[in-house]
């Protein structure tokens, strides 16, 4: 009888100890840190809108956000992300997940009229822990029978950068802090800034894949806006729409839809780069007001070649409000995810096009009537030097192709063509025949 109740000790002792780690398991906690935990930890966030108040809605949500990922963990979280969306984040007044008194105001701004704020917040994990459960939504430190959930603060972030008001001084700002390969001449690095500085923008959608024309006009209407009051060149969506009415056969005549329509009318407006837009949208009455959502995605290309160029993504959190209908609501919800979505969109555009100056722009250059060897080797010697890299891709006497890297534009190849053709014996006939985006092509004249 002793020996039971000794051994009937032990399992309860054993018992215990794996309650007590499994439960120290269910908190995260960070390596190394003496950070106490509690059911009201410090969160941080940050939120952008066309108001004050707004912003400071939206970093509170994302503060909220951040605090939910932490307790349910990485993969319920993800697989209940649409669930949390639209039943906790889109409906859930975010003041009551948040101790009001405890905020702190770390940054804020105003650029064209959007409020940017980044704040520190007490979240209110008992509130958060009834919400998640009331929806039935568990996982990590929330489980259906209940129990205390706590977790460590969060560190604070690291300064943001101080806030630029105009396109001229991130420009400088850019081209001052990114350092160009040690083989990027002056010359090639004031070319590059100089493209950088002046590309031309076209704002479009593709009407495959969006399913209320009028809203995407909004969008498109406000890129359109942003583009214009920071100065950029842009081409305006009226003659994007007449190019469309007028000279749908001659797309068809000249790419056999080989090339989209929205690239081929781009290259038409002299545009280096096009921007495809996508709107998503959601809406909702409640309390006689009216809600409106919007999820805006900007895909980048080259309007030469098609290829991406980044893109850029920008939801409105929370909900745009109205009280005259809810299509007022979803309007003002697209106008201001996509006035937001612009400026990424146009800093990726940005980035990817000075990678590619940097490592010299492909082209294809195609020389007809080469019959004579030893001048095209002499023609493509005089290339060389004036450019990154030029490569032999066939030659036969009737024409030889080449691929070239230039620091540079189509017309620069263009001008790099006819001057050593002028210094070569036999090559003065030297004519241009085709050029269509990054392809260009001559008769020698031989």
């Amino acid at each position: 009888m002793k020996k039971t109740i000794i051994k009937y000790r032990y399992v309860l002792t054993i018992l215990a100890v794996i309650i007590l780690y499994s439960g120290c398991a269910g908190i995260p906690a960070r390596q190394g840190s003496s950070i106490p935990v509690s059911d009201t930890p410090l969160y941080y966030g940050s939120g952008e809108s066309t108001t004050q108040s707004g912003a400071l809605n939206s970093a509170k949500l994302q503060a909220v956000i951040k605090a939910v990922q932490d307790v349910l963990g990485t993969a319920p979280a993800a697989a209940n992300r649409e669930k949390l969306e639209k039943e906790v984040y889109g409906k859930v007044n975010v003041n009551a997940l948040v101790h009001n008194d405890s905020v702190s105001i770390l940054h804020k701004s105003e650029d064209n009229g959007t409020y940017t704020v980044t704040l520190g917040v007490r979240i209110n994990l008992p509130a958060v822990a009834s919400v998640l459960r009331s929806k039935q939504i568990y996982g990590g430190l929330i489980q259906p029978q209940g129990g205390t959930v706590v977790l460590s603060d969060q560190e604070p972030p690291s300064p943001p950068p101080a806030s630029d008001t105009s396109r001229n001084v991130v420009s400088t700002q850019k081209q001052e802090n990114e350092a160009l390969p040690k083989n990027v001449t002056p010359k090639q690095a004031s070319l590059i800034n100089s493209i950088i500085n002046n590309l031309t923008y076209m704002v479009y959608y593709d009407e495959k894949t969006v399913s209320n024309p009028f809203i995407a006009k909004t969008a498109v209407g406000m890129a359109n806006k942003y583009l214009a009051e920071n100065g950029f060149e842009y081409v305006d969506l009226d003659q994007v729409e007449q190019i469309k009415k007028d000279q749908a056969d001659a797309y068809e005549e000249e790419t056999g839809n080989s090339v989209s329509m929205i690239q081929w009318i781009a290259g038409k407006l002299n545009a280096d780069i096009y921007i495809e837009v996508s709107v998503d949208t959601n809406a909702r009455t409640k309390g006689g007001k009216y809600y409106g959502s919007a999820s805006v995605s900007l895909k980048n290309f080259d309007a030469s070649t098609g290829a991406g160029r980044g893109t850029a993504f920008y939801q409105t959190v929370p909900p745009a409000m109205s009280t005259v209908s809810t299509e007022a609501a979803v309007n003002n919800a697209v106008a201001s995810a996509t006035y937001n979505a612009i400026k990424k969109a146009v800093q990726q555009a940005e980035v990817y096009t000075r990678k590619d100056l940097v490592q010299g722009i492909k082209y294809s250059l195609v020389m007809q009537n080469t019959s004579d060897s030893k001048i095209m080797r002499a023609f493509m010697k005089g290339v060389e030097r004036k450019v990154k890299s030029i490569r032999r891709v066939s030659t036969s006497p009737e024409e030889t192709k080449y691929e070239v890297r230039l620091i540079g534009r189509i017309e620069d190849l263009e001008d790099i063509v006819y001057n050593v053709a002028d210094s070569i014996s036999g090559l003065e006939g030297v004519s241009l025949v085709y050029q269509r985006g990054n392809s260009i092509t001559f008769d020698t004249g031989l």
